[in-house]
Protein backbone atom coordinates (compact mmCIF):
# COMPACT_ATOMS: atom_id res chain seq x y z
CA UNK A 1 0.00 0.00 0.00
CA UNK A 2 1.48 3.26 -1.46
CA UNK A 3 1.29 6.25 0.84
CA UNK A 4 -0.09 4.65 3.90
CA UNK A 5 -0.44 5.65 7.06
CA UNK A 6 0.48 3.15 10.45
CA UNK A 7 -2.83 3.09 12.71
CA UNK A 8 -2.99 1.94 16.28
CA UNK A 9 -4.86 -2.20 16.57
CA UNK A 10 -7.60 -0.03 18.05
CA UNK A 11 -8.20 2.40 15.00
CA UNK A 12 -7.85 0.13 12.86
CA UNK A 13 -10.86 -1.88 13.97
CA UNK A 14 -12.87 1.09 14.86
CA UNK A 15 -12.94 1.73 11.15
CA UNK A 16 -13.38 -2.02 10.07
CA UNK A 17 -16.16 -2.48 12.11
CA UNK A 18 -18.36 -5.73 11.06
CA UNK A 19 -15.23 -7.68 9.15
CA UNK A 20 -17.75 -9.78 7.64
CA UNK A 21 -18.97 -6.67 5.49
CA UNK A 22 -15.97 -4.66 4.75
CA UNK A 23 -13.30 -7.68 4.58
CA UNK A 24 -11.95 -7.24 1.02
CA UNK A 25 -9.01 -9.36 0.44
CA UNK A 26 -6.39 -11.74 2.07
CA UNK A 27 -2.61 -12.89 0.86
CA UNK A 28 -0.33 -14.85 2.71
CA UNK A 29 3.23 -15.98 1.70
CA UNK A 30 5.96 -17.68 3.52
CA UNK A 31 6.62 -14.61 5.87
CA UNK A 32 3.83 -12.65 6.54
CA UNK A 33 -0.23 -12.32 5.85
CA UNK A 34 -2.39 -9.39 5.01
CA UNK A 35 -5.54 -9.14 5.26
CA UNK A 36 -7.29 -6.16 3.28
CA UNK A 37 -10.86 -4.01 4.30
CA UNK A 38 -12.66 -1.32 2.89
CA UNK A 39 -14.34 0.84 5.15
CA UNK A 40 -15.67 4.60 5.26
CA UNK A 41 -13.39 5.26 2.20
CA UNK A 42 -10.23 3.90 3.43
CA UNK A 43 -8.82 0.71 2.54
CA UNK A 44 -7.18 -1.05 5.93
CA UNK A 45 -4.57 -3.37 5.98
CA UNK A 46 -3.46 -5.68 8.75
CA UNK A 47 -0.08 -7.38 8.52
CA UNK A 48 1.31 -10.12 10.69
CA UNK A 49 5.15 -10.86 10.48
CA UNK A 50 5.24 -14.72 11.40
CA UNK A 51 9.19 -14.28 11.63
CA UNK A 52 8.88 -11.27 14.27
CA UNK A 53 5.54 -12.23 15.72
CA UNK A 54 4.51 -8.60 14.83
CA UNK A 55 1.13 -7.09 13.44
CA UNK A 56 0.71 -4.04 11.69
CA UNK A 57 -1.79 -1.56 10.90
CA UNK A 58 -2.50 0.69 8.14
CA UNK A 59 -4.95 2.90 6.37
CA UNK A 60 -5.10 4.92 3.02
CA UNK A 61 -7.76 6.58 0.81
CA UNK A 62 -9.64 3.99 -1.33
CA UNK A 63 -9.75 6.29 -4.07
CA UNK A 64 -13.03 5.12 -5.08
CA UNK A 65 -15.08 7.70 -2.83
CA UNK A 66 -16.20 7.40 0.56
CA UNK A 67 -18.44 4.71 1.32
Amino acid sequence: MKNSVEITKEAAWLLIGNDEKTWDGYIQNKHSETSFYLARGLRIAIVHNHSSNITQYFTQEDGRGAA
